[in-house]
């Protein structure tokens, strides 16, 4: 249990997916707040599919349900970005060194994380649910798969961590901010801080769109969560989700 709200958990050994398990909850008049998390996620996804490798027992794999229907469906990436914001809260006690790579991956250096994936369904003009799946590397050692540059925390700070008590300290987090969200005016804050915090926020690197390599800064995030990107001739450039790639 957080301080400020009692979170209902649903617990499994073992699951293909928690946002998929989520899903299935949802028809049995689910309420707010609840958590599907289980100790060995075994075909969790990404955004647009990515795969996420998480050893048994190691890591955070759970799922969180909302129903923020105070947000307008314009405005539903600002869920993003209280998620993200909630979790490098929580990690920036280890390390400055961590960030948030757009639109909802969390780094440290030029090493992943974690990454979360929001499936929001949308009533009328406003966001009726969202479900937020979330993977955290909190004491995994080795990774075996194929990923490009997974990281933990126990392998930054050489240090095992309770999951039961770092999984409270995230939801806590999320839900201050959450409370925030309610009301709109605190909207500015909260993207000048996932701004401030963005991997990659300034400088000129490597990125990848459709018609090949070129170098940009980032210039900002639209009102709709894409990111704005200016190259070296100064012209700017909106991409959505998974129309442009991070060079490492």
């Amino acid at each position: 249990m957080t301080k400020n709200i009692n979170f209902k958990f649903f617990r499994y050994l073992e699951l293909p997916s928690t946002n998929e398990e989520m899903k299935s909850l949802i028809s049995k008049d689910l309420s707010e707040f609840s958590v599907v998390i289980t100790k060995h996620q075994y075909a969790g996804k990404g955004q647009k599919g990515n795969s996420w490798e998480s050893e048994k027992g190691k890591n955070l794999t759970f799922s969180l349900f909302l129903k923020p229907v105070f947000v307008l469906a314009s405005n539903q990436f600002i869920i993003s970005k209280i998620v993200c914001l909630g979790i490098l809260d929580f990690l920036r006690k280890y390390s400055k060194d961590f960030l948030i790579k757009w639109p909802n991956d969390i780094y440290y250096k030029d090493l992943k994380i974690g990454g979360i994936l929001i499936e929001n369904s949308l009533y009328t003009n406003v966001i009726g649910s969202s479900i937020i799946g979330i993977g955290l590397n909190i004491n995994q050692e080795k990774f075996i798969s194929d990923a490009q540059n997974p990281v933990s925390l126990f392998n930054i700070v050489n240090q095992e961590f309770d999951l039961k008590s770092t999984l409270d300290e995230i939801l806590e987090n999320i839900y201050t901010y959450y409370d925030q969200i309610k009301d709109e005016s605190s909207f500015f804050e909260i993207d000048k801080k996932y701004l401030n915090n963005l991997y990659r926020n300034e400088g000129w690197y490597d990125y990848k769109d459709e018609k090949g390599i070129f170098k940009a800064r980032i210039s900002g995030i639209s009102e709709y969560g894409q990111l704005v990107l200016c190259k070296e001739n100064g012209q700017e450039q909106t991409y959505s989700f998974k129309e442009v790639e991070f060079l490492l």
